[in-house]
């Protein structure tokens, strides 16, 4: 027959194993998660990538398209002017479309950044105005 204190430490010890054991089990549950999430971040990298590649290809082919494009409008100005005064007429089209095209663009930047001011404006007023939200009450005593 076992004593009481036996069964005590015997006890103990089963519930330390068993302790041990969940904790072994937990971790490699974790494990088994980080890696599958590894897996998957992984495979979502390999799609980016290939994306990013796929991008690159057509601005290769975006900026060849352009310099053709470009090369036909100064061949068809030489047919009609000399070879210096096209090229001089094609930079002043692109130079005065590089010019509009800066002005709309600082036009659009300067408005949304109003755009946001005037929103963070208005929140911060609404903060100011509102009520303010209560915080974690304190437990009350003897609760």
């Amino acid at each position: 027959m076992r004593t009481p204190r036996e069964d005590g430490s015997s006890s103990a010890a089963r519930v330390s194993e068993a302790a041990a054991r969940l904790g072994q089990d937990a971790a490699e549950l974790a494990r088994r998660e980080v890696r599958a999430m590894q897996g998957d971040l992984m495979a979502g990298l390999r799609r980016f990538e290939e994306g990013g590649a796929l991008f690159a290809g057509a601005g290769v082919c975006g900026i060849l398209a352009l310099w053709t494009a470009h090369e036909t409008v100064l061949r068809a100005l030489e047919s009609v002017m000399p070879r210096g005064r096209a090229a001089a007429v094609l930079t002043c089209v692109y130079g005065s479309g590089a010019a509009v095209l800066a002005l709309a663009a600082r036009d659009r930047v300067s408005s949304a950044a109003e755009a946001a001011a005037d929103a963070l404006d208005r929140e911060a007023d609404d903060l100011r105005s509102g009520p303010p939200t209560p915080g974690p009450q304190p437990p009350e005593p003897g609760a």
